[in-house]
């Protein structure tokens, strides 16, 4: 077993919304093909209130990363002595909660901000059939060291995860994506003036 930490980044941005795009699209194309053309849209007051109900999906994960590390366990009577190494292959996934994003709007101005919150962890699952194990003391391989062990690695992957700053930079990055996606489609059709600001959360160095 090669004692490696190592993190395998896949990003994933959530594109579904998209579907609201082309059903409008569609239904201008069968109203030109029918030879009735659009009518032009009425322009509304966009509120904070109907924004905060399109961008109401509670929390999401906007990114995913595989990690493989190396977990150690620390016998129980000498915590200074280690019992066993385990090698592991685990999934993070991070985003951030919706329902935590600022909406304001300046009608006047036409403009519409929205004020992100903090990228967190979201969910950390290890495949536990990916357990390998290196004893050093041969009584800890028992009857119990698969539970003993598949809790130390989610541990492990959980605090080595909070450590990685491109899974914080690119979860952020696609929540930035996410919500122009779900907020640029429905003021579009609203008042296109309207322009989108998003402000990112103070980033700690």
């Amino acid at each position: 077993m090669e004692a490696k930490n190592k993190f395998y980044i896949s990003g994933k941005t959530i594109v579904t919304f998209i579907i609201i795009v082309i059903l409008v699209t569609v239904a201008v194309v069968l109203a030109i093909v029918s030879g009735n053309k659009p009518e032009e849209p009425k322009k509304e007051i966009i509120t904070e209130a109907m924004l905060e109900e399109v961008i109401n999906v509670s929390e999401l994960s906007t990114f995913e990363a595989v990690y493989n590390g190396v977990a150690k366990v620390y016998n129980k009577q000498k915590p200074i002595n280690i019992d066993y190494y385990v090698s592991y292959c685990s999934k993070i996934k991070a985003g951030i909660d919706f329902e935590q994003v600022g909406i304001s709007v300046d009608n006047e101005a036409k403009k519409i901000t929205a004020t992100l919150p903090e990228v967190t962890i979201t969910d950390v699952t290890v495949d536990i059939t990916t357990l390998d194990y290196i004893f050093q003391n041969a009584a800890a391989n028992n009857a119990s060291v698969s539970e003993e062990a598949y809790k130390a690695c989610i541990e492990d992957a959980t605090v080595e995860s909070r450590r990685q700053k491109d899974i914080y930079s690119f979860a952020q990055q696609n929540a930035e994506n996410v919500i122009k996606a779900l907020i640029n489609p429905f003021v579009s059709q609203l008042d296109e003036e309207y322009t989108l600001e998003i402000i990112l959360p103070e980033v700690e160095e």
